[in-house]
């Protein structure tokens, strides 16, 4: 590179124009950028001080609010991690502001919230190796969970809820018909035998249905449906209100 050009980097980067500003504007590495300072003696800036995330609240797996949102994380969300890219995300997806309103509030500022460009989808993520390694080694909830999801943590009532609302639905009634139709759907069908089986624990009957490449895990009689509304909601600490009203539209309050 001519000497006039990195003589231009080198005043740029002592006048504290960002190192991500530097190299776009000039079209280098931060590594090429490292070079040109070490080799003219200029003294490299103190780097910012990160803060640490509190993570405690992911370690409580006995919480129910915690497994709720892990249940979610499972159906709705997604583990971003690469040590080329430096890319190292939890991110959880949903159309109802409702959601990623109370996500942030459970676990506070570590979260950040995106409304996602194209699409009507907000994104509340937390930024953390720390908390990525955590779900893959700990928890086995890995980047490609779609068809291999099977999570380390108890199926409690409050993990499914968490999951249905994510990934299940309650189909809406009209005047002409009442519907009584709830499902599960996965792209693992381990996933939803496991959660099946705890459905059966409870006497809830259910069947599976394959839909291309997933399957869905039905309920569709209506005993069987205000079972599984006792079920997911009877031990509630938090919850999608939008699938609930449906519920109660049926069943009237518990």
């Amino acid at each position: 590179m001519e000497q006039t050009i990195i003589l231009e980097i080198l005043e740029a980067y002592k006048t504290k124009e960002s190192v991500k500003s530097i190299c776009k504007r000039f079209a280098i590495s931060t590594n090429t950028l490292s070079k040109y300072v070490d080799e003219a003696n200029i003294p490299k800036r103190a780097k910012k001080q990160q803060i640490k995330k509190d993570l405690s609240k992911f370690k409580d797996l006995d919480n129910p609010e915690l497994q709720y949102w892990i249940g979610y994380i499972c159906a709705d969300g997604s583990i971003q991690y690469s040590t080329e890219k430096r890319v190292y995300k939890v991110s959880l997806y949903s159309k109802d502001d409702e959601v990623v309103e109370k996500f942030k509030d459970f676990f506070g500022e570590i979260v950040s919230i995106h409304d996602r460009k194209n699409s009507n989808m907000k994104e509340a993520y937390i930024n953390s190796k720390e908390l990525c390694e955590y779900f893959i080694n700990e928890l086995n909830i890995t980047p490609s969970k779609a068809f291999t999801i099977m999570p380390n943590i108890e199926f409690s009532s409050n993990f499914i809820l968490g999951y249905f609302d994510g990934d299940g639905c309650i189909t809406n009634s009209t005047g002409e018909r009442i519907r009584y139709e709830a499902k599960f759907t996965s792209g693992n069908k381990d996933f939803l035998l496991k959660i099946q089986d705890k459905l059966n624990e409870v006497n809830i009957y259910s069947s599976f249905r394959e839909k291309g490449n997933a399957f869905d895990l039905c309920i569709d009689r209506r005993e069987e449906s205000e079972k599984l509304y006792k079920f997911l909601y009877k031990d509630v600490v938090v919850c999608l209100s939008r699938k609930l009203n449906n519920f109660v539209a049926l069943f009237g309050n518990l």
